[in-house]
């Protein structure tokens, strides 16, 4: 069976977890929340950021004693069966192929707003998909690398950003009355978007060197996402006001020219491309990583799971990966289907395999927190499920039937199998028959 190179540390791998939490989402998130809930707007994502902690506890556990390049899709296969893994990574997948391409267009979008060249909407998802699959090709030490320099760079613009927006127009206190059930509610589902990523850095776990370490990258860069959404919340407070409607399309271009005047649409601009590309980079790697271990299980065809031999890349994954985000990118950037659906499905799907992976921590752990962690975990996994609605509800219906189709398929491929060779032994003993009667 073939293996992936164990070749990334624990500080590269914090900044590729980062970088594949970092996306579209705190491009837009903040300001939504903001326009609509004014200072209030901080207790959704302290709502979202507590409610997430249980879930990553679970997958810091499977990571830890599971590493597997496909992720929740072994998990769900060691406790659960494989046909709900298999499930499991074909929906994971759905989501990372709808995702990628949302976000390489979300930010296509933004820079052409900013610049206001158009043809921008579709040539940068273009080119930053191209991009990311020949990081992904070079390999994961490579591509570690370049997300630990672009998220650095992403702090240091958001930092200078919120201080400066901060200096020159004097701090607001956040709001402490809680806004209507209903608009907090809302908020707070859209806002989970933003929480979620981790379930696709555990396609990356079996190249780390140690996997003691993966609680610790967990632990990380969770409070270092928090630090970037509270300085992008606090610097919106100070320095824009909570009506603008900008806010529901491009925060950060408003916050940059609260910040720094004429400096502030270049600067919004290298925040993007900064953002953007690290989270692409990072999602197109581990993207690869599952199709590579569905294939090595035989979910997939078999010629999607060689490497390279001198540093074990999967590099047929990565090269098909890249090519269909690609396609759907472009063709979503040219407003053949809307890439509003991507977001949504992407993120309903994220969320459910959250669930999975909550489900085989219960069954696989043992002693007092499994009991404990799995029911917190079913409470939030039940109460966003219901909060978030008809979309969310969709999403679980998604896989309901697509696990019923592979146990379908299953059960038709055993059947055929098992009739076949019935078939084949009893063809020499007709022949004979037919020799003897000659």
């Amino acid at each position: 069976m073939e293996k992936l190179k164990q070749s990334m540390g624990g500080f590269v791998g914090t900044f590729v977890a980062l970088s594949t939490i970092l996306g579209s989402g705190m491009m837009i998130l903040p300001g939504m929340s903001y326009h609509r809930l004014d200072t209030a707007a901080w207790q959704p994502w302290a709502l979202a950021a507590l409610s997430v902690v249980p879930l990553l506890y679970c997958y810091a556990w499977l990571g830890r004693r599971h590493p597997a390049a496909s992720g929740v899709a072994h998990y769900a296969e060691v406790a659960l069966g494989k046909p709900v893994g298999r499930t499991s990574g074909m929906l994971a997948a759905l989501a990372l192929v709808t995702g990628i391409p949302a976000t390489a267009i979300t930010g296509g979008f933004y820079l052409a707003e900013f610049s206001g060249i158009g043809v921008l909407a579709w040539v940068f998802p273009l080119l930053v998909l191209v991009g990311a699959t020949f990081v992904a090709a070079a390999g994961a030490s490579f591509s570690g690398r370049l997300q630990v320099g672009l998220i650095l760079a992403l702090f240091a613009l958001i930092l200078a950003t919120a201080v400066a927006a901060i200096g020159e127009h004097g701090p607001r206190p956040p709001a402490l009355e809680v806004p209507g059930i209903g608009a907090l509610g809302s908020v707070l589902t859209a806002v989970y978007v933003a929480f979620t990523g981790w379930e696709t850095v555990a396609f990356t776990f079996e190249e780390h060197k140690r996997s003691d370490l993966i609680p610790r990258i967990f632990a990380a860069s969770y409070v270092i996402v928090i630090a970037l959404y509270g300085l992008l919340l606090l610097g919106l407070f100070a320095a824009v006001d909570p009506g603008e409607d900008a806010l529901e399309s491009a925060p950060l271009l408003v916050l940059a020219d609260r910040a720094f005047g004429d400096l502030g649409r270049p600067a919004a601009a290298v925040l993007v491309v900064a953002c953007i590309t690290a989270n692409v980079c990072a999602s197109v790697l581990a993207l690869s990583r599952l199709v590579f271990g569905m294939a090595r299980s035989g979910f997939l065809p078999a010629a999607l799971s060689r490497v390279r031999a001198h540093d074990r890349n999967p590099i047929t994954a990565v090269v098909a990966v890249g090519c269909v985000l690609t396609v759907i990118a472009v063709l979503g950037a040219m407003d053949l289907f809307p890439f509003e659906f991507l977001f949504i499905l992407s993120g309903g799907v994220y969320f459910v395999l959250y669930g999975v992976g909550a489900a085989a921590f219960t069954r696989l752990a043992s002693g007092p927190s499994r009991v404990a962690v799995g029911a917190v975990c079913a409470v939030v996994v039940v109460g966003v499920t219901v909060i978030a609605g008809p979309s969310m509800w969709l999403s679980w219906a998604v896989f309901a039937v697509t696990l019923l189709v592979v146990v379908l398929v299953a059960r038709f491929s055993r059947r055929a199998a098992v009739a076949t060779p019935a078939a084949d032994d009893t063809t020499p003993a007709l022949h004979e028959t037919t020799r003897e009667k000659t």
